[in-house]
């Protein structure tokens, strides 16, 4: 029995495709490095030309997972897709997450989306595979490989493993807990490294990154709902401009304070756009509170990005966010 009834129509459409995109959305996490590199193996072992490509440049860190050095750093809005015939768009839930501004749209090509955010927003493609209780697109790249009874090796399980591990925040939020423990259990068995994984990824932090994390926590504030902290863009470049310290710290702090819904994190990554983080546990679905500020994203872990002077745009999003009625706080459906 198959997981997806999409799958035999994807599956055409790649062999009816000589030439292929992937993309690793902006500020690439491991999901989306995960889903990609697995899915450019795959491809490229059907003969095809493949390319990922991703708005941001991929820090070194991930290159523990094969083929993640080969994402390469584009600008959309002036890169040549001419050559390329068939678009497969992962883990991302709007043009933006994959182009880095909502004034840049995707090129005119056929279009494959597989994802599993609940805001999805893409309107011009031709499959979209959509699966809200995957814990990560990892988990949907394993499914559809399944489908394809293709070979899972020790890297790509490696891969897949650690899209999930990351998404999960180390398999503490799963919506379907038993399915994706069992998929998890398979790729253990199929080798993947769970230490390469903890060796690359959290044991190994570096000191300014550290440093960074303490001045989220110096600057948290507490509001009715929920705990806020900010970052403006000169502290970030102090620090060396880590990446992905925004996620951390949302990760191991802003969802575990004692009475609150929910936190945000906000990080100007760069002058003038500042990036949020959202985290909660149990009921508070944040994604849809990362909506109303023009986010998105999972129950448990959203996020967004606004353009403007950060003391005024981070105001702007305190108090949107603080106005909300409470049912956005709560496990009503709004």
């Amino acid at each position: 029995m198959k997981y997806y009834p999409q799958s035999d129509q994807i599956l055409q459409e790649i062999k009816k495709a000589n030439s292929i995109l992937l993309n690793a959305h902006r500020n690439p996490d491991l999901d989306s490095i995960g889903s990609s590199t697995v899915m450019y193996k795959v491809l490229k072992d059907m003969g095809k030309k493949v390319k990922i490509v991703c708005t941001h440049q991929v820090p070194k860190e991930f290159f523990f997972i094969r083929n993640a050095s080969q994402i390469e750093k584009i600008d959309f809005k002036s890169y040549d897709f001419k050559s390329y015939d068939l678009f497969i768009v992962l883990d991302s839930g709007s043009y933006d997450i994959v182009t880095g501004s909502k004034e840049v749209l995707l090129p005119k090509m056929e279009k494959i989306v597989i994802d599993h955010h609940r805001s999805n927003l893409f309107t011009d493609v031709n499959i979209r595979l959509f699966e809200e209780r995957a814990s990560a697109t990892c988990e949907m790249v394993y499914k559809l490989l399944s489908d394809w009874n293709i070979n899972i090796d020790q890297d790509m399980a490696t891969a897949l493993f650690s899209g999930i591990a990351g998404d999960t925040v180390f398999l503490r939020y799963t919506e379907n807990t038993k399915e994706t423990y069992r998929i998890i259990g398979d790729l253990i068995e199929k080798g993947a490294d769970k230490n390469l994984l903890v060796e690359k990824m959290f044991n190994n932090y570096q000191f300014l990154s550290v440093k960074l994390v303490g001045e989220f926590l110096r600057n948290m504030t507490r509001e009715e709902n929920f705990v806020w902290s900010a970052v403006d863009y000169e502290t970030f470049e102090k620090y060396g401009k880590p990446k992905g310290i925004r996620e951390l710290t949302a990760d191991l702090f802003f969802q575990s304070v004692n009475g609150a819904k929910f936190g945000l994190a906000l990080l100007e990554e760069e002058k003038g756009k500042i990036f949020m983080s959202f985290r909660s546990i149990k009921d508070t679905d944040v994604s849809k509170i990362a909506r109303t500020v023009g986010g998105g994203g999972h129950k448990n872990a959203a996020g967004g990005k606004m353009n403007g002077e950060f003391r005024k745009i981070v105001k702007e999003i305190v108090d949107k966010v603080s106005r909300l009625p409470a049912v956005y706080f709560s496990a009503k459906s709004i």
